[in-house]
């Protein structure tokens, strides 16, 4: 059996600002909003100046270009 994931898992994620509703991401050369309440368990920025992984449903992702 094919186990289907729904999570989009991206490294290296610069937080630019945020905190709020959104936040201001640096992904590679470009720079995205992505909503709060679309990040899963397993994100590790949560706040400016933060770097690490981002952790998204599949449907946001896809939603902002992602995947």
């Amino acid at each position: 059996m094919i186990e289907v994931t729904n999570r989009v898992e991206i490294v290296d994620v610069e937080a630019l600002d945020g905190g709020g509703l959104v936040m201001h991401c640096r992904i590679g050369n470009r720079v995205v909003w992505v909503p709060s309440l679309g990040m899963l368990p397993g994100t590790e920025i949560r706040r400016q100046g933060d770097r690490g992984r981002l952790v998204l449903a599949h449907d946001v992702a896809v939603d902002h270009g992602l995947a």
